[in-house]
């Protein structure tokens, strides 16, 4: 008897601590996530880029609240002054005179015997050699004329 009797007490004790600790954990005060994770990201950026950034004016791109956003970064970031001088090589753009130069180093390669998906090609199919032609045909002159045409 004795021992049902304590067994009795003990779970009368332990309901009451669990139920104690149950309202601690349910009148605890929140944790605002967005506070903890922009804290979080702050030290990491902190981190990475110690000194302070500099900050731009904002310039209107666009009436679109967060396309401007996002272009207002893009600006910020980038450095797109050489954008429109076409692709860099070696510290200068490519024009038409480095076209032999470009694919030099590249054996000729033939047409893959197969399509994509492993099937074979049919080379006597009229539209089929017209886009092979046009994909092995040598645009170097094309380019010198267009080279030519801008004044380069």
């Amino acid at each position: 008897m004795k021992t049902e009797l304590f067994i009795k007490l003990l779970r009368k004790v332990i309901r009451e601590e669990v139920s104690k600790a149950v309202k601690e954990v349910l009148t605890e005060q929140t944790v605002d996530h967005d506070k903890v994770m922009n804290h979080g990201m702050n030290l990491a950026e902190m981190a990475q880029n110690p000194r302070p950034k500099k900050t731009r004016a904002k310039k209107e791109y666009s009436k679109n609240e967060m396309l401007n956003d996002i272009l207002n970064e893009t600006a910020a970031t980038g450095n797109f002054a050489s954008m429109n001088n076409g692709p860099m090589v070696s510290g200068g753009t490519f024009d038409s005179s480095m076209a032999q130069s470009f694919g030099a180093s590249r054996r000729p390669q033939s047409l893959a015997p197969t399509g994509i998906n492993g099937e074979a090609v049919d080379m006597s199919n009229e539209g089929v050699a017209t886009a092979v032609k046009a994909m092995t045909k040598d645009y170097s002159a094309l380019m010198k004329a267009i080279d030519k045409k801008k004044g380069k």
